[in-house]
């Protein structure tokens, strides 16, 4: 996914990684034929005419029409994804429900299950998961795996694994949103960038050099837990005025209901942009969320961040003061989006794990 001209490597002992690296060109569109893979991934021709062979053999990779060109000679095959590709599930574990999908390679959903809970235990999960994924996955023949995002702290892999016989690859929830805004969403083009999915849970995900950011014990980011006041109430981790005690959806809808005197769901308030109770409620949500964003950006010189969930819902004028609060100093200005995915973003994060995963040579027949 994503790979830089010279990537590529021209020895047996590397051909999981030359074989993810053809498949993630051809999966994001940097590349649609033979020529222009090899001279993207720097690997021969033969090397990549014989990777592509083996695809097209497989079903993986398929030639569509000829690429017209005005040079001499002949003009090369277009190549695409082929119907035959194995579909992948994703898995979204939240603490009232989960949600699976399965999806091309391409991330394009198909079909949807889901299951909604009030509360459930954590020995409950995997039977609930089962549930939704037999729904899911009956009579489907062409599965390469299964991918989960959860917001919750659950493993599943084991279980799964087990279950379905077949490979299971498990992230965050925000990190696995943010794999799906740099695989083919509204974070393709950066190499650093800050997801954040905004609800009453505030995830986060952080792309860098191209690749999710994690610490050395495979941790990820915690945005909706940095606190903004140290002063601030005590929050369940542990720690005091966590960001997410000030700027979670369900904080905030108290605050907007006890301000317009009236009980409507968030997306109805996001449409009445412009009344003065609300404009006062959603002004202190992004001076808030600014707090945090601002000492990230500090950190991480981010290309951009990119907003989910409940963020979607926002006013584009919203957006835009958001994007002016976090540039309030020296720097290049970063500009704040909303995920091409939207509202779907952790949960097509959960099917964008295994491709990912297939980007980096893993999960292919050698």
């Amino acid at each position: 996914m994503g790979a830089e001209q010279g990537m590529g490597r021209n020895s047996l002992q590397s051909k999981r990684h030359n074989r993810g690296l053809v498949i993630g060109q051809l999966l994001t569109g940097a590349c649609g034929s033979r020529i222009e893979l090899a001279r993207r991934t720097g690997l021969s021709k033969m090397t990549v005419t014989n990777i592509v062979a083996d695809f097209i053999a497989q079903g993986m990779v398929e030639e569509c029409e000829e690429q017209l060109t005005e040079t001499c000679g002949r003009n090369p095959i277009r190549l695409r994804i082929g119907s035959g590709a194995p579909r992948v599930a994703g898995l979204l574990v939240q603490r009232e429900g989960i949600v699976a999908a399965l999806c091309t390679l391409e991330l394009e959903v198909l079909k949807t299950e889901e299951v909604s809970f009030l509360s459930v235990s954590k020995d409950q999960l995997p039977v609930y998961a089962c549930e939704v994924l037999d729904r899911l996955l009956a009579g489907e023949s062409n599965l390469l795996a299964i991918g989960v995002a959860r917001a919750v702290p659950v493993d599943l892999r084991s279980f799964l694994e087990e279950r379905y016989r077949l490979p299971v690859i498990v992230d965050e929830d925000g990190a696995s949103a943010a794999q799906a805004e740099k695989l083919l969403g509204a974070g393709q083009e950066a190499d650093d960038f800050v997801y954040v999915g905004l609800g009453d849970h505030i995830s986060s995900g952080i792309i860098s050099g191209g690749k999710v950011l994690r610490s050395a014990r495979g941790a990820g980011s915690r945005l909706g837990h940095v606190s903004i006041d140290r002063n601030g109430p005590p929050c369940s981790c542990g720690g005091r005025g966590c960001l997410e005690m000030y700027a979670g959806t369900r904080v905030v809808l108290g605050k907007l209901w006890r301000s317009a005197g009236r009980k409507l769901r968030f997306a109805q308030f996001c449409r009445l942009s412009g009344v003065a109770e609300i404009e006062e409620v959603m002004t202190e949500l992004i001076a808030n969320l600014a707090v945090a964003l601002t000492s990230m950006i500090r950190l991480l010189q981010p290309e951009m961040i990119i907003l989910g969930q409940d963020g979607m819902e926002w006013d584009d004028r919203h957006v835009q003061m958001l994007e002016e609060a976090v540039n309030c100093g020296e720097g290049e200005p970063v500009p704040v989006r909303k995920a091409r995915f939207g509202r779907d973003a952790q949960l097509i994060g959960a099917a964008a794990n295994v491709v990912c995963t297939l980007c980096q040579g893993e999960l292919l027949d050698v």
